[in-house]
Order: C-alpha cells, then structure tokens, then sequence
C-alpha cells in the first residue's frame, strides 16, 4: 500500500494519472493485501497445528509402564482381616533423575496391622505408598500383597481394595456428590449421608446452597484445603477398602475437626491394613510398627517407646517436635 501511494504521487506529479484515481488505487491495494494476509495467518496456524500433533502423535506413542497382570483367583481380599502386604529390597528411581527415590526398602505389614511412614520430606514415605497402589513399578525388587506380586494383579481388581487419602485431594468441577460417589458409584443416598457424617460434612453441607449438589468449581477451588481433605477422606469412608493409606491425611485440618476425625479415623483403620505416613505425633504414636525412613531407605523400625528407648533418628524427630 505504502508503495502504490508514493508511486503514484509521482505519477500524479508527472500528470501521468488524474489525481483522483490515485485513492482509488490506493484502497484496491490495501484490499489486494487481505487475502495474501490471510493465507500467511493460515501457515502460522497450520505450523502450530502440525507442532501440537507431533506432540499428541508422541503421547500416543508412549510405552504404558503399568499394566495389567494376568490376574489373581483371591483378588478380593478378606475384610474380616484385612490382607498383608511386604516390599522386598524395593529399589525405585523417578525418571531423569540419579539419586534413587528408595535403596532397598524392606518392610512387612501384617494382615489388619497398622504401620506408619516417618522421616524427612524426601526420605520416600510417598514414593512408597504410591508403589502400593501401582501408580509405577519398582526398578528392581518385588511388592507382595496376600503373598502375591502386585504385578500379577489386574489394576481395577487391586486397586478396588484400597483406599487412599492423600495430602493432596483432587476434585473434579462437578458436584460434591459426584466428587464423593467417586469412590462407589453405586452408593446409596443413605450410604453417601453417613460417609459425611462419619468425615465431619455433616454441617458444611447443610450450609451450601445446593447441598449435595453444590458444585465444587475446578480443582475444588469453592472448597478451603482442610474442606478438600475432609472430602478425600469421606471417598475413604464410602469406599469401605481393606487397605488404607494415609498420606498426610490430617495435614489442613485445625485442631477440633482434626479431633473429631481423629475417632472416625481410628474406627476406619479397625481390622484394616493401614499405611499411615504422618508428621504429627498424635498420629503415629499407636502404630503396631514405625518405620523411620532417611535419604530412600530404612532407618530404624519398632513401636513407638522402642524407638524412643533407641535415643536414635526417631526419638530426634519427636523430642523437636515436642520442642516445637
């Protein structure tokens, strides 16, 4: 445009054209643009578009680590007892990194037994806990539940005997009801009423708008943190499992619905296989075993005055936080 406007200023000046036409061209210009426009934007788009499918195409192509196992004939596991599980000089790394996540990690959890995680953030406790549920495979050693590797189980069947609150709770943009149903979708109205009553929902819920079916907004961002976790631990309540893990499950609760979970929690954890990983220790103190975990391994086991008789890792840990 800028060209035909200064060309044809000349052209005007040598009175090669009529002055009024040189307007005219200069419009005729500009709208000749348009479309070549128009066509360098579609190559823009076209190179993003052939980006972003390269991507999909990588995705697509990606080897699934975790997969299911031939299956096992005594999947469902016994809820009058709960079921065993062991780790067996488990090793684990996470991908791009070189310091291993576990180093050999032996350890056994009896049948309806309850075992906490201690340690340091970054000793492993988590790593450990999602290897139980098979979210990835150890890089060497074995996971045993009911004596059997975990591999060996399919993933629904294994996974539908466990139950997992986590420090951390994913909820869906959807209605609290659907966010707790989650667990068993086959629940009754009656079932869902006393997984709120027993994870202390009773009142929050009397007070939404919508009740059950108030919406929770992405990520649950309407609900506060402890409000999140109290919700994860109601899917714990619905899902009724003979396998618990506790990854910090208390951790955004203040001090009086920490107390009035506490009971329900231990009413939970009765005649359950129970994984606790907790800092507190009012959480951890009646464990059946502790197990300290430092730098991906195993530091010291045993019950709660064993360890303190020790005078070693754990008995540190408590006397700071009783300092504290």
């Amino acid at each position: 445009g800028l060209i035909v406007i200064v060309t044809g200023v000349g052209l005007v000046a040598d009175g090669s054209i009529e002055r009024t036409i040189l307007p005219l061209m200069s419009v005729l210009a500009m709208a000749a643009f348009l479309p070549v426009s128009e066509i360098a934007n579609i190559g823009r788009q076209l190179a993003d578009t052939l980006g972003s499918t390269r991507r999909l195409h990588a995705v697509e192509q990606e080897v699934v680590t975790v997969t299911d196992g031939t299956g096992v004939d005594d999947a469902t596991a016994r809820r009058d007892g709960g079921v065993s599980l062991s780790l067996d000089h488990v090793f684990f790394s996470y991908a791009g990194t070189n310091r291993p996540a576990l180093a050999d990690v032996s350890l056994e959890v009896p049948a309806g037994g309850t075992v906490a995680l201690v340690g340091p953030s970054g000793a492993g406790k988590t790593t450990a806990a999602n290897l139980l549920m098979r979210f990835w495979d150890p890089d060497r050693g074995v996971i045993r539940m009911n004596g059997r590797d975990l591999r060996d189980y399919e993933l629904d069947d294994l996974r539908e005997h466990i139950a997992l609150v986590a420090q951390d709770t994913y909820l869906f943009n959807d209605s609290l009801r659907a966010n707790i149903l989650i667990a068993r979708p086959d629940a009754n109205d009656s079932d869902l009423a006393e997984a709120l009553e027993r994870a202390s929902l009773t009142e929050f819920v009397a007070a939404l708008p919508d009740g059950w079916d108030t919406p929770v907004g992405e990520r649950g961002m309407r609900l506060s943190g402890g409000q999140r976790q109290r919700v994860s631990i109601a899917r714990a309540f619905l899902k009724d499992a003979p396998v618990l893990i506790l990854d910090e499950a208390t951790s955004h609760l203040d001090a009086i619905n920490e107390q009035a979970i506490r009971a329900a929690l231990l009413e939970l954890m009765n005649e359950r296989t129970t994984i606790v990983i907790a800092h507190r220790l009012s959480t951890i103190r009646d464990a059946d075993l502790i197990v300290v975990m430092a730098d991906g391994r195993v530091a010291e086991t045993g019950t709660h005055d064993a360890l303190l008789a020790k005078r070693g890792l754990y008995a540190h840990f408590v006397s700071r936080q009783l300092a504290n």
